[in-house]
């Protein structure tokens, strides 16, 4: 489970394609943001993500993991656009599937909605928090492309 990132701003987010990860930099909502410390979201094994509305000064309103068959459902036209074009796996094919196989492959669904600019979402085994200034560690591949 995530802790709350409610009115907190994202500083920045990487995607490594290759080591299918994504980080995502988070600073608390303080008057001086030089002076505030970033906490990174890792999201690690990823099977597809979407962002979209990045304002360059996004704050959050949530980010929570949620369950498949719901997020499915909801996100079922983006879905099956994407895949038109290649951007998810094979388990995009057969949405009436897709909540049991990406369940079986051990992943989950983790959805940012926003108060101002960036929101989307990110299917992915895990999900976890490295501590404001502690090391955050990077995928096994090359490829970082920094967003």
């Amino acid at each position: 489970m995530l802790p709350s990132f409610h009115d907190d701003y994202v500083a920045g987010y990487e995607v490594d394609c290759d080591g299918r990860q994504i980080k995502l930099h988070i600073r608390p909502g303080v008057s001086d943001a030089k002076q505030a410390r970033v906490t990174t979201v890792v999201f690690t094994g990823v099977e597809g993500y979407h962002f979209e509305n990045d304002a360059f000064g996004n704050i959050i309103l949530d980010l929570v993991a949620v369950p498949m068959t719901w997020f499915i459902s909801q996100y079922r036209d983006e879905l099956a656009e994407s895949s038109r074009y290649g951007a998810l796996g094979a388990w995009a094919s057969d949405l009436e599937a897709a909540p049991r196989v990406l369940t079986e492959q051990g992943i989950q669904t983790f959805v940012l909605s926003s108060s101002y600019g960036l929101s989307g979402w990110v299917l992915a085994r895990e999900a976890f928090v490295v501590p404001r200034n502690a090391a955050v560690p990077s995928a096994s591949a090359p490829g970082v492309v920094s967003g």
